[in-house]
């Protein structure tokens, strides 16, 4: 199934995740590797349960960076052992001394070899041939002007749209731009108690309402699947080729997005 009003649309998942995706227009992407001390690549799933897409390696148990040439080397082997068409390095570290060399070092072994990496934003400058993945979630600005800075500063081609997808609460004047982020059944519950009209935000592709609490107004920004689907809507018109969305944020809301006429 395919959808040409949207950018090609990539899903972060786990293997008991992925028989989900097989009914909507999304390739996978294996939240089934992570990266461990030497660095060394380490697999948490079965490898008959991966295959195609996108493998992706996080780094929460990394704790000392040495030398990258096996990391590089088992990253390169997997990818063409599953099928996958390239990597993505979802490090939750900034790119600073060793982190940085790593992922450098993991761009060029994989180009070499025909395949593609992805980072996050902060290492975009560190690996001039990976795609670097834009966040939706905003605390100024536009989408638009977001997205657009971006290719102008890394090339149209590499850009690629991460939603995420949002829920904060922001008591007015939100000076520090940073609201109180909400669980789904805290927004629900919200909406229920005060029954607010929402309103819709071209800047922001979301939603937003606001309500009165002990003398306080708050304004709450979020998305739904409508929103979600505006977001892709504005990155393909805007020349975007590739976005990354997460199953657990998107599964209740996938008919909403993926279903309507685009």
């Amino acid at each position: 199934m395919e959808n040409s009003a949207f950018p090609r649309l990539f899903c972060a998942v786990t293997t008991d995740e992925a028989q989900n995706l097989k009914q909507w227009p999304l390739e996978p992407v294996w939240m089934a590797y992570r990266a461990g001390d030497g660095p060394r690549l380490y697999r948490a799933a079965p490898p008959e349960a991966i295959s195609g897409g996108l493998l992706a390696a996080e780094d929460s148990r990394l704790r000392q960076v040495g030398g990258s040439a096996v990391f590089c080397q088992q990253a390169v082997r997997e990818c063409k052992a599953r099928g996958a068409a390239g990597f993505w390095a979802n490090w939750s570290r900034p790119p600073e001394g060793a982190m940085t060399a790593l992922t450098a070092e993991l761009d060029a072994a994989l180009s070499r070899q025909g395949l593609t990496l992805w980072v996050g934003e902060p290492y975009g400058a560190a690996c001039p041939t990976a795609r670097v993945l834009v966040s939706s979630a905003l605390s100024g600005g536009t989408l638009k002007g977001r997205l657009t800075g971006a290719m102008e500063r890394l090339g149209q081609n590499r850009v690629v749209l991460a939603v995420e997808r949002m829920a904060e609460d922001f008591p007015l004047p939100a000076v520090s731009g940073a609201g109180q982020p909400l669980t789904r059944r805290e927004l629900a519950a919200l909406q229920e108690r005060h029954r607010p009209k929402r309103w819709y935000s071209g800047e922001f592709c979301a939603w937003y309402f606001t309500y009165e609490q002990e003398g306080q107004v708050h304004l709450v920004l979020y998305d739904d699947g409508e929103s979600i689907r505006r977001k892709l809507l504005l990155a393909q018109g805007l020349g975007v080729a590739r976005a990354l969305v997460a199953w657990a944020e998107v599964k209740d809301c996938a008919e909403a997005i993926f279903a309507a006429k685009g």
